[in-house]
């Protein structure tokens, strides 16, 4: 029998969380699925004025799916990403591909070196 599994996927916008939340989906037959979208303080969620549609859009679709869709804002986005993770117990983190940024390694490289007993999936 599978083990239970705690699935955090991780959306910044939503013409990939469809993907994202896809593959949530496929890995958890026996899952609590947690779509979570962080944004830095002070800026808009989705990255868009269209921000309540965009929100819509994001909570229907994990809604559709099954899953809790938590909106996090914070200072840190990698800190409430890490913290969020532990408190919840997540296996498996699903996130899409990082953009490259050469001041500092992407995130999901800085959230695998802190969540080292932490699945990740990533979809690019």
């Amino acid at each position: 029998m599978a083990e239970w599994n705690n699935i955090m996927v991780c959306v910044t916008g939503q013409h990939t969380c469809d993907r994202l939340i896809a593959r949530g989906l496929e890995r958890g037959e026996k899952a609590d699925i947690h779509v979570v979208h962080c944004v830095e303080t002070g800026r808009n969620f989705m990255g868009s004025p269209f921000e309540g549609d965009a929100v819509e859009y994001l909570f229907t679709a994990a809604q559709l799916a099954g899953a809790e869709l938590i909106l996090l804002r914070a200072d840190d986005v990698e800190d409430a990403l890490v913290n969020y993770a532990e408190t919840n117990h997540i296996n498996t983190i699903i996130m899409g591909a990082s953009p490259k940024n050469n001041d500092k390694p992407p995130l999901v490289v800085r959230l695998q070196r802190r969540l080292p007993e932490v699945e990740f999936d990533i979809v690019r």
